[in-house]
């Protein structure tokens, strides 16, 4: 055994961060746990993007031989609690290589929901060098999924990537509805009601013609936006904002978010086209955007819109990340919008985090340099630092008894008492000039006995924050929760009063109220998941393909 391998079996799995503090390795499982719940990153602060690919490569390849069941728990969770889509799919095509394939395909519908997903999934499997090729197990489970799971929406919406992968994987059905939908992908004939629905509104838009026979196709079969907005050009300012309070009724909360902007183009009174220059990888990139100052849209029409984005529950069937909606807000100027959308996280936060209202919490958000310099792939143009500020934000809007503190070189109590807005809020959290260092034992200074701490952050503290939790007089039960929002495969403690998640969705705040009630962590939240339908099919054994 050389000299290296001996000291680092004395000293265990003990290690550092990219900042020099103490850390320690995570087990294998809590790798996977946190890789699944953050996704994959395009680079970030401390690791280029071709090592972020080598250590996902290494990790689904070792789970593949290890643990392939947990993982596929892991990958599920990934997408079920944190909408992640990518990285559960790339874990897919690694699960395809079994021989034996009862795991894949007991995962593959769990995970795939729509049509753009199984063509990601085809596309890495084709041309990913995961595998050689699809094959015909592969698909079988391809087309098994576009029998049971295809519907006139799908259809008509994904027609294009419906195309490419018939050609590739051939189904068949002699179900006279599924016939019915190939011939659509393939000739365009229009063999179901919303495909001739769509076909004629369409016809009449590019006519510059609305009438009620329009609106009623367009209610009654569903019809989105997205489908409809290229053949809007020869309609009059007037009929545009007649078709577009009509479909915003309908929208899905998804395309309600992603169009608020195009509404109010339509009803703009005043606009002007913003030039920014960005440097990005090494080269200057000049962007557009029109920007919308003023706009007349009517009151019933913002009622109706500002109700729908209050609408938690419409929220929680898109399975939305709540980032969706910092960028949105972002991107709006309507005041009633940006109310609208701030009650919704408020209202999120309220509906997820329910704790004792005597509980004392301290909450430390992490806005050193680092946080700022890492983009969060999976969420849109936001980074760990948007992220953090706005979940602070929300444990604060949500829990009264909640001091939170800006830490970085430094560490400040942000009063955020008197706000009522989350955005507000978060901006008040990372405006705070608390430096660009790493120091979070910087914590402790502030503690005065609540029984739980959470620190939001991507781990990379230059100090030792376990050490000075440990030394510290605290409750029984006490626990500093860390909530992790870059995968660095480290962790701060191996105590179990320390516990570590990691995130992006606001459905993890009620894994925060789990741990702070006594009930199970993240891993454990995966472990006991059940994706098999009898228990002889859990018994049985998945090994890798030779």
């Amino acid at each position: 055994m050389g000299r290296i391998n001996k000291i680092q079996q004395m000293a265990g799995d003990k290690t550092n961060t990219y900042e020099g503090g103490v850390a320690y390795h995570l087990s294998f499982k809590e790798r996977l746990a946190e890789f699944f719940s953050l996704g994959l990153l395009n680079g970030n602060f401390y690791q280029s993007e071709e090592q972020v690919l080598k250590n996902a490569k290494d990790l689904f390849e070792r789970a593949l031989g290890e643990c392939p069941e947990f993982a596929t728990k892991a990958a599920i969770y990934g997408n079920h609690v944190n909408s992640l889509k990518l990285v559960p799919t790339i874990w897919l095509v690694y699960l395809s290589t079994l021989d034996d394939k009862h795991l894949f395909k007991t995962a593959f519908p769990r995970i795939i929901r729509n049509p753009k997903m199984l063509h990601d999934f085809m596309e890495i499997a084709r041309k990913g060098g995961i595998r050689q090729g699809l094959g015909r197990n592969t698909k079988k489970v391809m087309n098994e999924w576009l029998i049971n799971h295809l519907n006139e929406y799908q259809v008509s919406r994904n027609k294009g990537k419906l195309e490419n992968i018939i050609k590739v994987t051939r189904p068949y059905s002699q179900d006279e509805t599924f016939q019915n939908y190939m011939k659509y992908i393939s000739k365009g004939e229009l063999t179901f009601p919303r495909a001739a629905a769509l076909k004629e509104v369409i016809n009449f838009m590019e006519k510059g013609e609305l009438n009620e026979t329009t609106f009623v196709l367009i209610e009654n079969n569903r019809l989105q936006l997205e489908e409809l907005k290229h053949a809007t050009q020869n309609l009059t300012k007037e009929d545009k904002g007649k078709l577009y309070e009509v479909m915003y009724k309908g929208l899905n909360y998804t395309a309600l978010m992603l169009n608020l902007v195009a509404l109010e183009r339509v009803y703009a009174t005043r606009t002007h086209v913003e030039v920014k220059c960005i440097h990005k990888d090494g080269q200057f990139q000049q962007l557009k955007q029109t920007i919308v100052d003023e706009t007349d849209i009517p009151p019933y029409v913002l009622d109706m819109i500002a109700a729908r984005i209050r609408d938690v529950e419409l929220y929680r069937k898109s399975n939305m990340l709540p980032f969706a909606l910092l960028n949105a807000e972002k991107m709006v100027t309507t005041p009633e919008f940006k109310r609208a959308i701030g009650d919704m996280l408020r209202n999120v936060a309220h509906d997820v985090f329910k704790i004792d209202e005597s509980i004392d919490l301290l909450v430390g958000v992490d806005t050193s340099a680092s946080m700022s310099g890492c983009m969060v792939t999976d969420t849109g143009s936001l980074s760990a630092m948007d992220i953090a500020s706005i979940f602070g934000a929300m444990i604060k809007k949500s829990h009264a008894k909640t001091n939170v503190h800006a830490v970085a070189s430094r560490i400040q109590q942000v009063n955020l008492a008197k706000q009522d807005d989350v955005f507000d809020m978060a901006r008040q959290i990372e405006q705070a000039q608390v430096g660009y260092g790493t120091y979070f034992e910087q914590l402790m200074q502030v503690y005065h006995g609540e029984k739980y701490v959470i620190l939001l952050t991507d781990n990379n503290a230059a100090d030792q924050l376990e050490k000075r939790w440990l030394e510290a007089k605290k409750p029984a039960g006490a626990k500093l929760i860390v909530w992790q929002l870059v995968p660095y495969g480290i962790k701060i403690s191996k105590n179990p009063s320390i516990v570590q998640i990691a995130g992006y969705s606001d459905r993890i705040l009620g894994l925060v109220k789990n741990i702070i009630e006594g009930k199970s962590g993240q891993v454990e939240e995966v472990e006991k998941m059940n994706i098999f339908t009898n228990e002889q099919a859990k018994a049985e054994m998945v090994k890798p393909a030779a």
